[in-house]
């Protein structure tokens, strides 16, 4: 179990919710019972613990997928023909792809809030086009990447076709996709936890190693309170519905730091909370308990 579900369970039985954890491992059926079971605890022995079907549940919050979605899929289904509510709205599609940082981009620029100039396309294509519409430096993103593990930084047409070059095996093997960026110039940029319609709260995050581009806490970011204006905050929100979803990390810039030009960098899914709750001192899993019990 990682320390963030611990520390929703943790939330959860100090505001006397009734919170279950399963692992996608401890989803069974069987021919004499077709209906999906949940096998309680979670630990990978399957041989102890209790048996729960969907309709002992009221909300069905999925904090990560990955690459689970088979499971996801049986799961909303029924869950559907129950009546049950799902935590999101983009998980309730049970399509996978609705997660991944391309459907994001084309959600958020559909509904006209502000980001960088973006083109997505094969990298041959991004290789052929980027340069000319985006100038350089430019970023490129890996469509299903998480963390800043996928996103890179090309000055020069030669390091542009070097990574190019680095990455088509990845692309050819995997099906992976890639989005070009501009570049923006910053100090730092913002992470915004969004619960449906409200603003939990936003932190900095700054590079701490020169020439790092990178700004997340996870790759050794430095991260402070932020206070942002109530407009910039309702965009956030307005990001989030974009995007599907009621639990939302929101990232965002200021084009050269000007506080009234917002550009959206993304949307996160099931957002990492120990750099945040850090920076801010909300205590986040109890605030996720309190949305998720009064959703219905």
């Amino acid at each position: 179990m990682t320390d963030h579900l611990v520390m929703l369970k943790r939330a959860a039985k100090k505001q006397g919710v009734e919170l279950k954890l399963f692992s996608y491992n401890r989803i069974v059926f069987s021919s004499d019972n077709p209906r999906i079971i949940l096998r309680d605890g979670m630990s990978k022995s399957l041989k102890n613990g209790r048996d729960y079907d969907l309709n002992y549940f009221d909300v069905l919050f999925f904090r990560t997928a990955k690459k689970h979605w088979q499971e996801v899929s049986w799961l909303v289904d029924e869950a559907k023909q129950l009546g049950k509510i799902i935590v999101d709205p983009v998980v309730a599609s049970a399509r996978p792809t609705d997660a991944c940082k391309a459907y994001q981009m084309l959600h958020l620029l559909k509904d006209g809030l502000p980001m960088p100039k973006t083109l997505y396309g094969s990298l041959e294509y991004l290789l052929d086009e980027a340069p000319g519409y985006l100038g350089f430096p430019l970023i490129i993103k890996g469509s299903g990447g998480h963390r800043g593990g996928s996103v890179y930084k090309a000055d020069n047409q030669a390091e542009l076709g070097n990574l190019i070059k680095e990455l088509r095996p990845i692309e050819i093997s995997e099906g992976r996709r890639y989005l070009a960026q501009e570049f923006i110039k910053n100090s730092g940029d913002y992470r915004v936890i969004v619960l449906g319609d409200k603003v939990l709260g936003a932190m900095k995050r700054s590079a701490q190693t020169k020439g790092e581009f990178r700004n997340n806490f996870s790759m050794g970011g430095t991260v402070e309170l932020a206070e942002l204006s109530e407009e910039t905050k309702k965009l956030c929100v307005r990001a989030a519905n974009a995007c599907g979803l009621w639990v939302a990390g929101v990232d965002l810039v200021f084009a050269n730091d000007d506080v009234n030009k917002p550009m959206f960098w993304e949307v996160n899914r099931g957002p990492q909370f120990w750099g945040f709750m850090k920076a801010t001192g909300i205590d986040v899993p109890a605030e996720m308990v309190k949305f998720l019990a009064n959703i219905k």
